[in-house]
């Protein structure tokens, strides 16, 4: 079985007072580990809501998801769901959606510290990681003062920290 298996999964957004927008149609993919792929298509196409689905954050009305043999539409616990998001990191598209701590290393931090790690085990993480986009000069600033640019960095950097098996963007 491959890392990713997508199988015949459909999902809709339920619209008030119209019908529910089917927005993936039985859709089947497989992504082995270590593989880079990427999926294209025109806004609305489905793309983002796949992404959502993958890690646990939309479920889909129907098909099977598996994350390294793991079916995760089976069970929607939170044990579960901790366990898929340490094995899939996400960057989302507007990183003000992703940075909330006040301080740039703080950010970075989050994702490890909620996983337990050891705090000399974070300090090297968060240093690796900000190193990793180049963002090290500003690991004390506000993230609300830096560019936009810069704070997709740090969102990277965040799930860089995080030692996902895989990320997607």
């Amino acid at each position: 079985m491959s890392y990713i298996e997508v199988k015949n999964v459909s999902f809709s957004y339920e619209e008030e007072q119209q019908e529910n927008k089917t927005v993936l149609d039985n859709v089947s993919l497989s992504i082995e580990k270590g593989e880079f792929v990427a999926i294209l298509g025109r806004n609305g196409s489905g793309k983002s809501t796949l992404a959502k689905l993958l890690n646990m954050i939309l479920v889909p009305n129907e098909g099977q998801i598996y994350i390294d043999g793991i079916n995760i539409t089976e069970d929607a616990s939170d044990e579960l769901m901790l366990k898929v998001r340490k094995k899939i990191g996400m960057v989302f598209q507007n990183p003000d959606n992703q940075i909330f701590a006040t301080i740039v290393e703080e950010d970075v931090a989050f994702g490890p510290e909620n996983l337990g790690i050891e705090s000399a085990e974070i300090r090297r993480r968060v240093d690796e990681a900000l190193a990793t986009v180049d963002m090290s000069a500003y690991a004390r600033h506000a993230p609300h003062k830096l560019s936009g640019g810069q704070k997709q960095r740090v969102a990277i950097a965040g799930v860089l920290a995080m030692d996902s098996e895989c990320i997607i963007f």
